[in-house]
């Protein structure tokens, strides 16, 4: 395949393998309003594109899926079909054939055909369905360049394809007598105001790795701007300026590229509509799937890593929460389970909640199950509250459900979520009452590479906490400290407060005179972290850890400080599940 295939090649699988993302939700909305004939045409008009996208490539697996899945939808565009339950099962299943088709096309695989029975099936719901639509209007006149007549595509017709998906205006051409396309007579009306023109906005494609090299590249300026920073005071105010100079453009390049780097985190979302419907047919529920702040934007890293813990939690949320419709009736609900997916900004963190309306999760029977498995010991249980009892739930090789299935049971699932946010410097915290439902909440950085962050000191070494949960820092004064439920408290504005102390973790002395105290919120709580001082802000440079810090409770990564020394970067939500054990292990003595 020549250099230009290959260009060729790879638009289709991006444009395409866009449209087919989108079809899983546009199918959900179409169900949930069968008489969207907006929603209706653009499901069509998407299969309808990649169908001549196909063609253009000679793809003929792909090429004869999408041709049946048209047809079903024209004939329920020309209601000759009705928008059943058997058309959507049989389109969602085309959707899935198509998906696994890009993926295969992607790989440099040979395309697997979708199976016979799928496509007979397609084919017998033209010959079978003979329902008409519920009063809807008729459908507009065809899309000119989205739907052509015939099946195949010329090269000029291919090109102005894409070019309409990656927002383009086409040039004007002469029309192709090929390809007819059926215009509707404007009936007679008064002339409609004129509306202003809309801008339009150029794009260029970016290979992935060249961002994540511009990012890296500008998270070295940031250390050099550092180090900089520290010299400052020994230049004269010609070098001084020009360092405030170079502040100033570093910070604005940072942003830049960060902007550049972000992607809607809706490119998660849409594919959970549809995996929710696809679990509960099977287990016999009926769930309805809520999105709220798909336009919330982060970093594209931090899209691609939290699609698969997202998938674990729609999953389980399914599986064991959302209850069968009998017993939802029974205890007074409706017979379909609602499913929230949100996410919003909070400062330079971003927040995805996962709430369903379902059967809870009672705290005592998680306790009574980790115990059954030997997870913790009966004296930690013991002592355990109701809400660290959920937290039980994240612990390794932990599940509730005695049987094992394709969908669970297997004792991973919810350990490999709290893992993998972990690792993205994010926390995830799950609230439950039995009988109302579950909700679990996610906090992660809007970017992996640059961190605001707070250096302290402790026992002679710096370390750097994130600075977004930090809310104060006082000078802690001793007389304060009470001791409550083998916690040391202070305290704070009113509230107590439960402190932490850095020197304990650290396995060192205890400080002796003057500390100070980093309060943070961490999860629905404030905690107070004790150290000897602190040193002041900076924007640090996240580093990975080395194989023997990866996965120490606490710390989360590693920076390269201005004086070239390594600084590590700590976990608050780490720290104060060492502060548990630590006083799990103080009760235990006595």
């Amino acid at each position: 395949m020549s250099t230009g295939d290959d260009d060729i090649l790879n638009d289709f699988l991006a444009e395409a393998g866009e449209l087919v993302e989108q079809l899983g939700t546009q199918l959900m909305a179409l169900e949930r309003d069968p008489g969207d004939t907006e929603c209706l045409n653009a499901v069509f008009r998407a299969f309808h594109t990649v169908k001549g996208g196909a063609g253009f490539l000679q793809l003929t697996p792909l090429v004869e899926l999408c041709h049946a899945a048209e047809d079903v939808l024209n004939a329920v565009r020309n209601q000759r079909r009705a928008c059943d339950t058997d058309v959507m099962d049989a389109v969602l299943q085309a959707v899935d054939a198509a998906q696994t088709m890009m993926g295969e096309l992607a790989m440099g695989s040979p395309l697997t055909a979708a199976a016979p029975e799928l496509l007979m099936q397609l084919h017998a719901l033209l010959e079978g369905g003979t329902a008409s639509l519920p009063k809807a209007p008729p459908p507009p006149a065809a899309a000119p360049a989205a739907v052509a007549a015939s099946d195949t595509i010329s090269d000029d017709e291919f090109e102005a394809l894409l070019d309409e998906l990656q927002g383009k205006k086409p040039a004007a051409a002469a029309p192709q007598p090929s390809a007819p396309v059926a215009v509707a007579p404007k009936p007679a009306a008064a002339p409609a105001p004129a509306l202003a023109p809309k801008a339009e906005v150029e794009t260029i494609r970016v290979e992935t790795q060249k961002l994540d090299l511009l990012m890296n590249l500008v998270g070295e300026l940031v250390l050099v701007r550092n180090r900089l920073k520290v010299a400052k005071g020994d230049l004269d105010e010609a070098g001084a300026r020009a360092i405030g100079e170079l502040d100033f453009i570093t910070r604005s390049l940072q942003n830049t590229v960060a902007q550049v780097r972000m992607q809607p985190i809706g490119k998660v979302f849409a594919r959970f509509p549809k995996l929710a419907r696809d679990i509960a047919r099977q287990l016999g529920k009926q769930v309805n799937v809520q999105l709220e702040g798909e336009d919330t934007e982060l970093d594209k890293n931090l899209v691609e890593a939290l699609a698969d813990p997202l998938v674990h939690m729609v999953r389980n949320s399914v599986d064991h929460g959302i209850e069968a419709p009998a017993t939802r009736k029974q205890a007074g609900k409706p017979a379909a389970g609602t499913l929230l997916l949100r996410a919003s900004q909070e400062g330079d963190h971003i927040r995805i909640d996962i709430r369903d309306d379902g059967a809870g999760i009672d705290p005592e029977r998680l306790r009574a199950k980790a115990l059954e498995k030997g997870l913790i010991e009966p004296e930690t249980a013991e002592r355990l509250s109701p809400a660290e009892c959920l937290q039980l739930i994240f612990l390794p090789g932990f599940s509730t459900k005695e049987e094992v299935s394709d969908l669970s049971g297997r004792g991973v699932g919810m350990d490999v979520v709290s893992s993998r946010i972990k690792r993205l410097n994010g926390h995830v915290d799950l609230d439950s009452k039995p009988g109302e439902g579950t909700s679990l909440r996610i906090r992660v950085p809007l970017t992996l590479a640059v961190l605001p962050a707070l250096i302290v000191r402790c026992d002679g070494r710096r370390f750097a906490l994130p600075l977004a949960p930090v809310s104060d820092v006082f000078r802690l004064d001793e007389r304060r400290v009470q001791r409550r439920e083998h916690w040391d408290v202070v305290d704070s504005r009113g509230a107590p407060l439960r402190l932490v102390h850095l020197d304990r973790w650290l396995g060192t002395e205890p400080l002796i005179g003057a500390r100070h105290v980093v309060v943070a919120q961490v999860g629905d709580e404030r905690y107070g972290f004790v150290v000897r001082e602190v040193v002041g802000r900076e924007e640090i440079v996240i580093k990975p850890l080395g194989a023997s810090l990866r996965g120490l409770a606490g710390v989360s990564g590693a920076t390269v400080m201005p004086d070239g020394r390594i600084a590590l970067i700590l976990d608050f939500n780490g720290l104060v599940a060492a502060a548990r054990a630590l006083r799990f292990e103080d009760a235990a003595h006595g």
